[in-house]
């Protein structure tokens, strides 16, 4: 049941038609209560039924999510993913507070050992996201300049597209936020964008940086 269930869920996540897809994640959820009915602490089945509700469309449920994700740290407080997928949700609706305070709490050996170092990357690019978008901690230069050293460092297949980031660093009430000149901070991700070769997936925002970074010392 529970290798049915994984097909399922990775067969939802790579169908194009999101009609398809939340019908194969129904069956998964399905599936996922049907382990449950047998075996009500099977923290893999409560993890899927998070998942299901995670990736629908359009993603309207997202409490039903936390709760399933709550479910499955109540079974096991140490499970990898929860911290993960709560702070994805959190950061969604725009809760960026709580958001970091998950991805803080992220298992980074875990994803190590797994081979999923772009996880780790994307969780420091979300959290300093979140210090630029939420109203609870003024951003750092030096983390962003670290965030750029790793993006840059990173192995090809390591390396997430850093969205988030380039996108927060072309409002300039956010680059306002850093404890340094807006210039600076633009100057900076126009050097992850470049440094990574990513000119062509953000030509436009790597103009606007590019502009704004040119008051930079």
């Amino acid at each position: 049941m529970h290798e049915r269930l994984s097909g399922l869920i990775w067969e939802a996540r790579g169908e194009t038609d999101h009609d398809a897809a939340n019908r194969l994640f129904c069956d998964a959820e399905h599936l996922a209560k049907q382990i449950l009915d047998i075996q009500p602490n099977d923290v893999n089945a409560t993890y899927a039924v998070a998942l299901t509700w995670y990736h629908r469309w359009p993603p309207a449920e997202r409490q039903n999510c936390i709760e399933w994700l709550r479910k499955t740290e109540q079974i096991d407080p140490d499970f990898p993913w929860v911290p993960l997928y709560l702070g994805y949700q959190l950061f969604d609706t725009g809760k960026y507070a709580d958001a970091y305070q998950h991805f803080d709490r992220v298992n980074r050996k875990f994803f190590s050992s797994i081979e999923h170092h772009w996880r780790n990357l994307k969780t420091d690019e979300l959290m300093l996201v979140c210090q630029m978008r939420g109203d609870f901690d003024a951003p750092d230069i030096a983390t962003l300049t670290k965030l750029t050293l790793n993006y840059i460092n990173a192995e090809q297949e390591d390396r997430a597209v850093p969205t988030e980031i380039v996108c927060a660093a072309i409002e300039s009430k956010l680059r306002d936020r850093f404890n340094t000149g807006p210039a600076i901070v633009a100057a900076e991700v126009v050097r992850l964008i470049i440094g990574i070769g990513d000119q062509n997936v953000f030509p436009d925002q790597l103009a606007q940086l590019q502009s704004a970074a040119t008051n930079a010392g």
